[in-house]
C-alpha cells in the first residue's frame, strides 16, 4: 500500500483539480459524495496524457480507496466518497470553497458541551470515567474553537463577495437580479452568521437549556468549589479564547445588516416598478383581446394611466417641442453648431441687483419670547409664590443668557396668564429688582394655590426678600 505523505502529495498537485469535486459536495449538500465519472474523466485527461507511470499508479482509483482518500465507492448509485480528513484539507487551502456553518452544527456543539459538562461533574473525581470525560471535553473545546475561527474566516470571504456583488450591482455589471443578490444576503446572515453569534453569546436565553457558556460557567464553579482552582482557569482561558471573537462576529453581522437595508429598500422600489409595468401590461392585454392589435398608444384613456398625474401635459409639450427633439444623427453637429453661434450673438443681460432688496424681518425678539416661555411652562409646582417679581427674576437670571431686566415682563405676562387670577393677590408692600443698568420698583405680588385667609396681613418686604 502506498504511503498516506505520498498519496497527499500527488493530490495537493493536482488540487484544483479536486477543488472540483468540493464544489460538487458543497452544491448538493452530499455526504462527501461526488460521480465516479467525474474522477474516471479527471483521470484519462490529466492523469493518462503524462508519461509517468508511478503518478498513474499513485492516483488510480485502487490506491486512493486503499489509502483512504476515497473512503468508498458505490457501484450502485455511480458515487464515490470522499474522506472528510481530505475534504478539510482542501478547504483549508481555499477558504472560498469552505462551507460556512449553520445552526444545526452550532446547536450539535451546544448539546456536546453541556452533557460533557454534565458528567465530568456526576463522576467521581479521579476516576477512570473522570478521566475520559476530562480528556473529552478538553478535545471538544479544541474543536470548538477551531470551529469558530475557521467559520469566522469563511464568513469575511462571503461578507466580501456580497460587498463585491453589491458594489458590481451599483456600477450596473452584475447580472444576477436585486432579488437574487438580497436573498443570498439574508440567507448568509440568518442561517449562518446569527447561529455563530448566538452560540457565543453569554445572554441567550434556552428553554431548559444550558448555553454554550452558561455550561462552561457552571464547570469553573464545580471545580472552584472543589478546590481546583489551577483547573478553572485553565477552563476560563479557553472559553476566552472562545468568546473573543464575538466582537468579529458582531461586526461582521452589522456590516451585512447595512448592505440588507440598502438592498431591502432598492428591492422595494423595484418590485413597485415590476407592479406597475405588469399593470400596463394588462391593460395591453385587455385591448388586444378584443380586437385592438394595431396603433397601440400610451395614451390618457388607459385604465392604468388615467390616474397617474406625471403624464399631464406631454402631448402638449410634443406638440410646442418636437422639432427641438427631433434631431437626425449625420446633422446633430451642425444644428449644435448652428444653435451655439445664436447663443453667442444674443446680448447679455445685466444680472438683477438684489442689493436693495428687503431684508428678512429679526426674529431675535420673538425668538427669545419663545425661549422664556418654554421656561415659565417648565417651571417647577410651587403650592405658594410669596413674591412672584422675585422668583421670576431669580428663576430667569439663572437660566438665561445675557439676561435683563425687561426679561421678568415677559415672564410676568407668560406666568400671569398659566395660573388661576382667584390665586393671586397685590399686597401693599413695596419691593424693588434690578440688573446691570436699570432697576424695577413693584407691588408685590404673592401667587398661592391653597385656600388662604382673607384677613391675611401683608408680609414685610425683608421677609419677601430673605425668602
Amino acid at each position: 500500500m502506498i504511503n498516506r505523505d505520498v498519496l497527499i502529495n500527488k493530490v495537493l498537485e493536482f488540487k484544483y483539480d479536486f477543488f472540483q469535486f468540493i464544489d460538487y459536495i458543497n452544491a448538493h449538500d452530499g455526504a462527501m459524495e461526488f460521480p465516479f465519472t467525474a474522477y474516471v474523466q479527471f483521470y484519462n485527461k490529466k492523469i493518462l496524457s503524462q508519461d509517468n507511470e508511478s503518478l498513474k499508479n499513485i492516483l488510480s482509483l485502487d490506491s486512493l480507496l486503499a489509502g483512504g482518500v476515497f473512503t468508498h465507492h458505490d457501484k450502485i448509485s455511480g458515487m464515490l466518497v470522499m474522506s472528510k480528513v481530505i475534504y478539510d484539507l482542501l478547504v483549508f487551502l481555499d477558504v472560498s470553497r469552505n462551507k460556512e456553518l449553520s445552526h444545526a452544527k452550532f446547536e450539535s456543539l451546544r448539546q456536546q458541551t453541556e452533557q460533557v459538562t454534565i458528567q465530568i461533574m456526576r463522576t467521581e473525581t479521579g476516576s477512570q470515567e473522570y478521566r475520559d470525560q476530562l480528556n473529552l471535553f478538553w478535545d471538544l473545546i479544541s474543536e470548538i474553537l477551531t470551529t469558530v475561527k475557521e467559520n469566522i474566516r469563511v464568513l469575511h470571504h462571503k461578507v466580501d463577495d456580497v460587498a463585491n456583488q453589491y458594489g458590481q450591482f451599483e456600477t450596473g455589471q452584475q447580472q444576477h437580479s436585486i432579488n437574487e443578490l438580497y436573498e443570498k444576503a439574508q440567507q448568509l446572515h440568518d442561517r449562518h452568521i446569527k447561529p455563530c453569534l448566538e452560540f457565543i453569546n453569554p445572554d441567550i436565553q434556552l428553554v431548559n437549556r444550558k448555553n454554550f457558556v452558561e455550561s462552561i460557567d457552571a464547570l469553573m464553579d464545580y471545580y472552584r468549589q472543589s478546590g481546583h482552582e489551577s483547573i478553572a482557569i485553565a477552563i476560563r482561558y479557553k472559553l476566552t479564547a472562545v468568546t473573543s471573537y464575538y466582537k468579529d462576529i458582531e461586526d461582521l453581522s452589522n456590516r451585512l445588516l447595512t448592505y440588507l437595508y440598502s438592498l431591502a429598500e432598492q428591492r422595494r422600489y423595484f418590485m413597485a416598478i415590476e407592479q406597475r409595468y405588469n399593470s400596463l401590461m394588462q391593460s395591453f392585454d385587455k385591448l388586444y383581446r378584443h380586437g385592438g392589435q394595431k396603433n397601440l398608444y400610451l395614451t390618457a384613456d388607459l385604465e392604468d394611466i388615467s390616474d397617474m398625474r406625471c403624464f399631464d401635459g406631454l402631448s402638449s409639450h410634443k406638440r410646442a417641442f418636437s422639432a427641438k427633439f427631433d434631431r437626425h444623427p449625420e446633422k446633430s453637429i451642425q444644428q449644435f453648431k448652428h444653435y451655439f453661434e445664436e447663443i453667442q450673438q444674443r446680448p447679455i443681460q445685466q444680472k438683477v441687483d438684489i442689493a436693495h432688496a428687503p431684508k428678512l424681518p429679526d426674529k431675535t425678539l420673538q425668538n427669545r419670547k419663545n425661549a422664556i416661555l418654554q421656561l415659565i411652562a417648565s417651571l417647577p409646582k410651587t403650592s405658594c409664590v410669596k413674591d412672584v417679581h422675585h422668583y421670576l427674576d431669580a428663576y430667569l437670571k439663572a437660566s438665561m443668557d445675557e439676561y435683563t431686566l425687561i426679561d421678568v415682563l415677559y415672564g410676568l405676562e407668560f406666568y400671569l396668564s398659566l395660573i388661576p387670577k382667584s390665586s393671586v393677590r397685590q399686597i401693599s408692600a413695596r419691593q424693588r429688582i434690578e440688573d446691570e443698568h436699570y432697576y424695577w420698583e413693584y407691588r408685590i405680588l404673592t401667587a398661592n394655590s391653597a385656600p388662604t385667609d382673607e384677613n391675611i396681613a401683608d408680609v414685610p418686604p425683608k421677609e419677601q426678600v430673605n425668602d
